[in-house]
């Protein structure tokens, strides 16, 4: 039997988690949040691997439909109620939802998921449908490359705050099994330096709008039943793609 073999898996990390790690090194926080980025870090090779097609059911759905003369919308400029229907079915966030669906204003995960990926550029509006982005046709025809799109535009790239509040957030979302503690979150960009305009500290209330985009994103990577409308906890491929927004991979020597 020949030599068993290890790996040295090398990874560059995001350069805003890089910034923020730095930041918060000597802080109440520092060590906590070191321990929990290192957790990302190693999640993808100890998670099972993922099968993307049915991880991004709800993507590739949207997707197949918007592609040749485009998925129509309503006078309003809203999905029709039946594709509402059809879509809600694969979308985990609207797992367990409790009301009728009759169209996308009642029905607001539909319509917050269909808004995200007009915004990381995977649809667009054209007339009175929704028409495949170059990303989005890219992604229809490989899984994986909608997979890589969806992890390279997870940090937000608004403001200097919404991007630390974004690594704040995925990081904690990734390595917490209920649900994320919010407060925890305010109280590191709070250690961060991020304060309101009266000087006060964050807190949860000004960063909940990040947690709700991001949300639109990940809580809709999973099968359709592993989530809820209301839980808001990460199945296990969508902690895997925040360790592929927040980790590159750029070396991998066999050791004796």
């Amino acid at each position: 039997m020949g030599a068993a073999t290890r790996r040295r898996i090398m990874q560059r990390l995001h350069p805003a988690l890089t910034d923020v790690l730095n930041r918060l090194d000597g802080t109440s926080v520092g060590r906590e949040f070191k321990e929990r980025a290192v957790d990302v870090s190693l999640s993808r090779y100890l998670a099972a691997p993922i099968d993307y097609g049915t991880s991004l059911a709800a993507f590739r759905w949207v997707l197949e439909r918007a592609d040749g003369d485009g998925l129509r919308l309503t006078a309003s400029g809203y999905l029709k109620p039946a594709d509402v229907k059809a879509l809600a079915a694969l979308l985990p966030t609207m797992h367990g939802w409790p009301f009728t669906i009759s169209s996308e204003v009642r029905a607001n995960p539909v319509l917050y998921f269909r808004d995200y990926l007009k915004a990381v550029g995977l649809v667009r509006k054209y007339k009175s449908s929704l028409r495949l982005a170059r990303a989005g046709r890219v992604g229809l025809a490989d899984d994986a490359a909608l997979w890589r799109h969806l992890a390279d535009t997870l940090v937000p790239n608004g403001s200097e705050l919404e991007a630390e509040a974004g690594i704040v957030i995925l990081v904690h979302a990734a390595t917490t099994e209920g649900k994320i503690d919010m407060e925890a979150v305010a109280g590191t960009l709070s250690e961060l330096g991020w304060r309101l305009g009266t000087g006060d500290k964050i807190t949860s209330y000004e960063v909940y709008p990040v947690w709700n985009r991001l949300w639109a994103a990940l809580g809709n990577v999973g099968d359709p039943d592993s989530g809820h409308y209301f839980t808001r906890i990460l199945s296990a491929p969508a902690r895997v793609l925040v360790h592929d927004a927040l980790f590159e991979e750029i070396g991998d020597n066999p050791v004796q």
